[in-house]
This record gives C-alpha cells, sequence and structure tokens, in this order.
C-alpha cells in the first residue's frame, strides 16, 4: 500500500512537472507568436504609410480634405470650451518642464496634475467632436476617399488592411491574455 501510494505521488508529481513544463513551453510559443505578428504588424504599418503618403502627394484634394477635416474637428472642440492648440502647447511645456528636472519638487505634483486635467479636457472634447454627425461623414469620406487613392497606388492594398485590422485584433487579444496569465 505504501508503494501503491508512492507511486501515485511520483505520477502526480511527473503530471505536474510534464504541465509546467508544457504550460512554459506553450507561453513561450504564444510570446514567439505574438512578437512575429507585432513584427508583420509594424511591417504592414510601414508599408501602408508610405502608400498613404505617397496618394496624399499624388492627390491634392485629400490633403485639402485632410485640413477641412481638422479644421472642423478643432471648431467642435472649441465648442466644447477647450482651444485645441493652445492646451496641446501647455500639455508639451509641462512635459518638457518635468522632463528638464528644472520644476521645484513641490510644483511637479501641481504640474501632473495640471497634465491630467489638460489632457482629460481635450480628449472629452476631441471625442465629442468625433462623435458630431457632420466630423464622422467628413472622416468616413477621407478615409474611403484616401483607400481608394491608395488602392490605385497598390491593389493590394484592401488584403493589407484586413491583414492589418486581424493582426491588431489577435496582437491585442493575446496581450491580454498574457497580461491576464501572468496575474495569476
Amino acid at each position: 500500500m505504501l508503494n501503491s501510494r508512492a507511486g501515485r505521488m511520483v505520477s502526480v508529481a511527473a503530471l505536474g512537472l510534464l504541465f509546467a513544463l508544457s504550460s512554459q513551453s506553450f507561453a513561450q510559443d504564444t510570446t514567439d507568436s505574438l512578437q512575429s505578428k507585432r513584427q508583420e504588424l509594424r511591417e504592414l504599418q510601414q508599408t501602408l504609410s508610405e502608400i498613404r503618403q505617397t496618394a496624399m502627394e499624388d492627390h491634392p484634394e485629400l490633403q485639402r480634405q485632410q485640413d477641412t477635416l481638422q479644421t472642423q474637428v478643432m471648431s467642435r472642440m472649441r465648442d466644447e470650451g477647450v482651444e485645441p492648440r493652445k492646451s496641446i502647447r501647455r500639455l508639451q511645456d509641462i512635459t518638457r518642464e518635468l522632463r528638464s528636472g528644472e520644476a521645484a519638487e513641490e510644483d511637479q505634483a501641481a504640474l501632473m496634475q495640471e497634465y491630467q486635467e489638460t489632457r482629460e479636457s481635450v480628449l472629452a472634447a476631441r471625442r465629442e467632436a468625433l462623435d458630431d454627425d457632420g466630423v464622422r461623414d467628413a472622416q468616413e469620406a477621407l478615409q474611403s476617399d484616401l483607400v481608394d487613392a491608395m488602392t490605385e497606388q497598390d491593389p493590394a492594398v484592401p488584403e493589407m488592411i484586413e491583414r492589418f485590422e486581424t493582426l491588431r485584433e489577435d496582437v491585442a487579444g493575446s496581450q491580454s491574455s498574457l497580461d491576464m496569465g501572468t496575474q495569476r
């Protein structure tokens, strides 16, 4: 009986070790796969960015369309009580001041608080602006026209965009799963 109990304990221990090793192997495979997907995602992003740049240069009306959209967004943000350019400059100034180390220690907390409040107000105003029907319509039209112009440059653009979106979702899901696994 003692031998049978000892044998079972050894078997359980062996199974535990096997599970731990296979979990580490699975985690390594998952990490390798995630890194591979991230690399492909970066490469696709770079390629699409280059094609976008060429399309914008070849189609000046797209730049005008983009400028008009930006003006609409800024106007809607001002309607929300935020001066976007002024607020963004202030955020940049605070960042420089904090990074330079010139801010007195007692001022750093106040600067961080101002940064957080300013950033949140800018983001909230931007969300409101992007939720505006006119802005959303202009954004969708620009996106559609831009994809059409990019597809003229390279007929594979729609497939690249689809692959990019799929990879982005996979990476986000994989990262979330890995993060949950490390929290246990």
